[in-house]
């Protein structure tokens, strides 16, 4: 999988052997689905044979094995047109914010990130986690990472339940 192409090299390759198939309406199934045939200038040839134990829907995939493609690549152009306009649409809505004097939309991670840099906010998440202040071990754990630059906040749910699991057990309080 490392050596795969780029999605859209590997789109552009769908959609060129899609297009050079036979067409759909050239393909015919037997009575029984059991064999699958071109037709052309003369007698129908034989393309797929499938055995009796085929399950119905893979015999049915089988048959429309340039239909199914061919729509899921019309599908995936649709959505392309769609995200464009829309991304085209947002930009036109910001220019036009931005001509009338509004202000564009802030980028609030660059602002959160400025934020955590500053000594200041250090100085509130060290006064405010002080494991003298708090019994939570955590906090005590977070202040010292604080001290040192490597704050790394664990995920909401992570420390609520180790907090559901620390009151249960009766430490902290």
């Amino acid at each position: 999988m490392a050596n795969r192409p780029p999605a859209r090299e590997r789109l552009d390759g769908y959609r060129a052997l899609v297009s050079r198939a036979v067409p759909l309406a050239d393909i015919l199934a037997d009575t029984a689905g059991m064999h699958l045939e071109v037709t052309g200038p003369g007698e129908p040839e034989i393309i797929c044979s499938l055995p009796v134990t085929c399950p119905a829907d893979n015999r049915e995939l089988i048959r429309r094995h340039i239909e199914i493609p061919a729509d899921l690549i019309g599908m995936l152009d649709a959505a392309a047109r769609r995200d464009a306009e829309r991304r085209r649409e947002i930009e036109r809505l910001r220019q036009a914010l931005e001509a009338k004097g509004g202000k564009p939309a802030k980028d609030y991670a660059a602002e959160c990130a400025m934020k955590c840099a500053e000594p200041a906010f250090m100085r509130f998440l060290i006064e405010r986690h002080d494991p003298a202040a708090s019994g939570d071990r955590q906090d005590g754990r977070d202040a010292r990472a604080v001290r040192a630059g490597d704050h790394k906040p664990q995920p909401i749910e992570h420390r609520s339940r180790r907090r559901s699991a620390m009151a249960e057990n009766g430490e902290g309080l």
